[in-house]
């Protein structure tokens, strides 16, 4: 039973890394309307502008919000950057090879986007040139910048704005991501609670509140699921690819969630039964442990910031409505 219980202490350990100390959230002064976020939107109602360049576009706009410091930690956040595209005119250059030269208008527009409410607006004459119509745009939209005298304005302007929907709706926007738990809709509940800004002193602190509440119901409900799969994993195929498929899948456990034991309690009835088995089990043992030193070494990052990783990866679910923008 040595190896069994050496399997089950290197399973535990690797699933007893530190829970993210909430207490570290603190509010900071600000001699601005500073940490807001925008979300960098391309319209489908654009729909002559090729691929490439809606693509770079969007890339370009995204870079500049970022490089303003209201990058977005999602691709899904209420608030948005979006342009529309005017060809005011296009050319032919008569060269070795032809070339396209094109003078554009480029409007941008902050607001709500699920509400549909503008805020600010400014549009930015460019002018691009390129071998192809798409590269002519790409060049035009180089001139969407942080430092343009336009574009800062319209920033600024939609700033109060989107602070004034914070500190006015509070009591909606924690009633939103209480309904959405209630719905075991984890991700999306967290996801409101931690784009509250810093700024908005108030609704940020009763959020904190909140979120060790609701990350605590997140990791329970995971722990319960990810404890069933690994168990039908091993009832499966009680051998040793069982038991990496299961030990995989208890190693993602958090530690603190309610069903821990019950994680615990199965990676001892899998020790049991590698201990008869070959000494692979030893080899799997070795890697989760160097897998738990390298976890160790890592700097834990804040609830805000974990949540913020994560949804920085999803793709874009909400329906913007831009209706009347332009």
């Amino acid at each position: 039973m040595k190896n069994s219980i050496k399997f089950c202490f290197a399973l535990a350990a690797m699933l007893s890394v530190t829970r993210v100390a909430f207490s570290q959230n603190t509010l900071s002064s600000y001699d601005d309307l500073g940490r807001l976020e925008l979300t960098s939107y391309v319209s489908d109602q654009i729909e002559y502008l090729p691929v490439v360049a809606r693509n770079n576009l969007q890339s370009k706009l995204a870079r500049a919000v970022n490089q303003y410091g209201l990058g977005g930690s999602t691709s899904n956040g209420r608030f948005i950057i979006t342009p529309n595209v005017s060809v005011l005119s296009k050319n032919v250059i008569a060269s070795a090879p032809a070339s396209i030269a094109v003078v554009l208008d480029i409007g941008l527009f902050v607001g709500d986007g699920v509400s549909g409410t503008k805020f600010s607006s400014g549009s930015i004459t460019a002018k691009g040139v390129g071998r192809t119509e798409a590269k002519a745009y790409i060049n035009a939209f180089k001139q969407i910048s942080p430092e343009n005298k336009e574009f800062k304005r319209i920033i600024e302007q939609a700033k109060p704005k989107i602070l004034e929907y914070y500190n006015t709706r509070c009591d909606f926007i924690l009633n939103e991501a209480k309904v959405a738990a209630a719905q075991n809709k984890f991700d999306l509940a967290l996801l409101h609670l931690t784009t509250i800004p810093e700024v908005s002193k108030d609704c940020y602190t009763q959020a904190s509140a909140l979120i060790p509440e609701l990350y605590n119901q997140k990791i329970d409900n995971e722990c319960l699921q990810k404890v069933n799969k690994a168990r039908n994993a091993w009832a499966t195929d009680p051998s040793s690819a069982g038991a990496a498929v299961a030990g995989k899948i208890l190693a993602s456990i958090n530690p603190n969630a309610s069903c821990y034991k019950d994680a615990v309690k199965l990676s001892k009835e899998i020790g049991d039964r590698m201990y008869e088995l070959t000494d692979r089990k030893w080899d799997y043992i070795l890697k989760q442990q160097e897998l738990n030193a390298e976890v160790q070494k890592a700097s834990l990052e804040t609830t805000r910031e974990l949540m913020n990783a994560y949804f920085s990866n999803q793709p874009q679910t909400i329906m913007y409505n831009v209706h009347g923008w332009w």
